[in-house]
């Protein structure tokens, strides 16, 4: 039997996020200042294999779940590498990633091949235009075709939407059409005050508003939640799912299974809690 690795609270731990660089392309509103914020150096950025380490001992005491994160991750030099080397480590059971989709489209194929098996790809709106305000980047048609792209290739996909106000039931149902009729989930995400933006309760909508605009319009069907912080719904006649990861109006802390290592080594256990542990 595999140990079992439990923190204070006599959580199981298995879930390893991972940022492999605190650089991103995009200026998202609720991520990013406009400025942008301090970077770390790029000798204190955690090497290849000092990364592949860190998760090879997380495996052995008792983890099985790893998903690469940045920043975006997939401005990583040699990411498909890493991930080829993390997919061969024993006691992993799931290897994922989160992306903003830019550079996906020539590496989805790449990537699947290399072994990952779930891609999370940021679209908080449908409508190009807003898309372009909410990320300063003006290219809907790229992140929507590596997301096509990723399905043909085998890849699991996720598609985060931060849920902000401004964003209307037309375009909440306007996803939720993509959960029927696409396999693949779409998780609506509340605002959380990250990454130096600061708390602005003035782009908060609660999750249950969307979640009713869409019961509305779809027979939704609860699926079982275990440690998973989306609670996820099936769709009648639908192809794919749809999530709720409502982190501020509904906290899930006390059946949270993650750790985060940052891009310059630091291990945190929450992403609101000033403990952490340099690695280095």
């Amino acid at each position: 039997m595999r140990p079992l690795l439990k923190d204070n609270y006599h959580r199981v731990l298995d879930y390893l996020r991972i940022s492999v660089t605190d650089r991103c392309n995009f200026r998202c509103i609720y991520c990013l200042p406009p400025e942008g914020i301090p970077l770390s150096p790029k000798q204190d950025i955690l090497t290849l294999e000092e990364i592949a380490r860190v998760a090879r001992v997380f495996l052995a005491m008792g983890g099985s779940k790893i998903r690469l994160t940045g920043g975006e991750p997939l401005m990583r030099k040699n990411i498909v590498g890493l991930v080829a080397e993390l997919s061969r480590l024993p006691g992993l059971q799931t290897l994922g990633l989160t992306t903003n989709g830019y550079h996906l489209k020539k590496l989805a194929k790449p990537l699947r091949e290399a072994g990952l098996e779930q891609v999370n790809v940021s679209l908080d709106s449908l409508a190009p235009s807003r898309f372009a305000k909410l990320t300063h980047c003006d290219q809907f048609e790229r992140i929507w075709e590596a997301i096509e792209i990723s399905l043909l290739a085998g890849l699991q996909v996720k598609i985060n939407v931060v849920a902000l106000k401004g964003i209307t039931q037309e375009e909440v149902l306007g996803f939720a059409n993509l959960a029927k009729h696409l396999p693949l989930e779409v998780r609506f995400i509340e605002f959380m005050p990250l990454c130096g933006t600061g708390w602005h309760p003035e782009w908060m909508i609660p999750l249950r508003e969307i979640r009713r605009w869409i019961a509305q319009a779809y027979a939704l069907e609860e699926l079982p939640r275990g440690a998973q912080v989306a609670q996820s719904f099936s769709l009648k006649a639908g192809r794919g799912r749809i999530g709720f990861i409502a982190s501020m109006s509904e906290p899930f802390c006390e059946n949270c299974s993650r750790l985060r290592l940052t891009a310059n080594g630091t291990l945190r256990p929450c992403l609101f809690s000033e403990e952490a542990v340099d690695l280095k």
